[in-house]
């Protein structure tokens, strides 16, 4: 399919300012696009938070080929402040604007994020057609989290329950700015179907997984594969490495693969990778002593591949990934997985072809499943060809086709004056009220 003459790419996450599927997924999105002539101007949060004491915005990952990077103020999402996004305010939108009105595109692509709302008015007022992609089940987040909110307690519950209900209201509001939604999953359709977006505002086939092919691989070099496997399980003879990739929180699920270690054969080591709030208290494990390897330093995606090629198995417990592309990435380094059998992971793997799926917050389940995946070893369906051979379809140069074929559906917006009204109604109410939602 013919690529764009020009795309403006907002992302909320970045790396290393922001470490998450996001980040990968956009990135990937970025690299392929401009490999395909397409003029490309990259838009994040700077990840800075001058109001907490933070005066030096990060450097973050450049890539070739793209025109400019522009950055936008940034905070801390509403309720859930354990990650950032645009800073709601009158600068960011005039920033967009500026820079649409410069680049001209033909098509802006924003990531789901708390402070939407001020992408979708540039996008309007511009008159240029936007595509949101939808990655985060904020619901799932919310009810597996119990430190969502600040609060704590009963009332944070609530202050959670009443967050995800604006969060919904949301979709409706960017649906109303013309927004054409384009979901990573199946289960990312089912959000907005359950939100009150109507089918005809959702792309309708999905992004699916995505995976680069030329970073994750089979035949790394086999001198550094053997070193980090030597370095993740502290030298433990005839060791089996477990590893998990990502953002290291609570609604993840880490703590319930950290008590399974008490119950798993004693030459069982589990890698974490990733930064997160868990961090600290999981660092004070870190050691050969209790088989727990996490020092929470940012990882490039060149050392996360070499990682997976040296685990036994890529593992997560999360059971509200909308595709969860760790997984996707370690079939493509040859390594099976060991998931939990819920949304994403249940979507995109096969169980006992390239995973074993155990039943999420099930201890026997896992137990069973994890014994099962040791005695099967690298045998027949297992074999590293097999399991990269697996995840051909979630190519990159597959995933942007699909992606184009989204912008293809966007259109400008039709009754333009009436959205411009309600659009700056709801850009005012947000402004203007968000603080109740903090």
């Amino acid at each position: 399919m013919p690529a764009p003459r020009a795309v403006l790419i907002y992302s909320h996450s970045w790396l290393p300012g922001q470490v998450d599927g996001v980040a990968v997924r956009m990135m990937a999105h970025v690299k392929e696009l401009v490999k395909r002539g397409t003029k490309v101007i990259v838009v994040t949060p700077d990840f800075c938070l001058p109001a907490e004491g933070e005066t030096e915005v990060p450097a973050l990952q450049a890539l070739p080929g793209v025109v400019e990077h522009v950055t936008l103020r940034t905070q801390r999402t509403p309720v859930y402040r354990k990650n950032l996004c645009m800073q709601f305010c009158l600068g960011n939108l005039f920033t967009l604007m500026s820079v649409i009105k410069k680049l001209k595109p033909d098509y802006v692509h924003g990531t789901q994020e708390a402070s939407m709302q001020v992408l979708a008015t540039a996008c309007l007022l511009c008159d240029v057609p936007l595509v949101v992609s939808m990655h985060t089940d904020v619901g799932t987040i919310a009810a597996r989290d119990h430190g969502f909110s600040s609060l704590g307690g009963k009332l944070g519950r609530i202050h959670a329950r009443i967050a995800v209900a604006f969060v919904h209201w949301g979709y409706r509001n960017w649906a109303l700015a013309a927004v054409t939604y384009f979901c990573v999953s199946k289960q990312a359709k089912k959000l907005l179907r359950d939100a009150g977006v109507v089918d005809r505002c959702v792309v309708p086939h999905t992004w699916g997984p995505m995976v680069d092919r030329e970073t994750f691989r089979i035949d790394l070099p086999e001198d550094k594969v053997k070193a980090e496997r030597e370095r993740l399980t502290f030298g433990i003879p005839n060791a089996f490495l477990m590893v998990y990739v990502g953002r290291v929180t609570a609604e993840k699920d880490i703590q319930f693969i950290v008590d399974a270690l008490d119950r798993a054969p004693k030459n069982v080591v589990f890698g974490i990778i990733g930064a997160g709030s868990m961090v600290p208290e999981l660092k004070k494990l870190h050691g050969k002593e209790h088989r727990i390897h996490c020092t929470g330093d940012f990882v490039n995606r060149e050392e996360v591949a070499i990682a997976l090629r040296a685990s036994d198995a890529c593992i997560s417990a999360s059971a509200m990934e909308t595709i969860g592309l760790t997984a996707m990435e370690a079939l493509s380094c040859g390594t099976p997985c060991l998931m939990a059998n819920a949304q994403g992971f249940k979507e995109h793997l096969s169980h006992e072809t390239n995973a074993r799926l155990w039943t999420p917050g099930d201890a026997a389940s896992f137990d069973r499943e994890l014994a099962a995946l040791m005695k099967a070893g690298r045998k027949g369906n297992w074999a590293p060809e097999a399991l990269r051979e697996s995840m051909l379809w979630a190519s990159l140069d597959t995933c942007t086709d699909r992606a184009l074929q989204a912008y293809s559906c966007a259109n400008h917006a039709n009754k333009r004056v009436l959205r411009l009204a309600a659009t700056l109604c709801f850009f005012t109410l947000n402004w203007s009220f968000g603080f109740f939602i903090k």
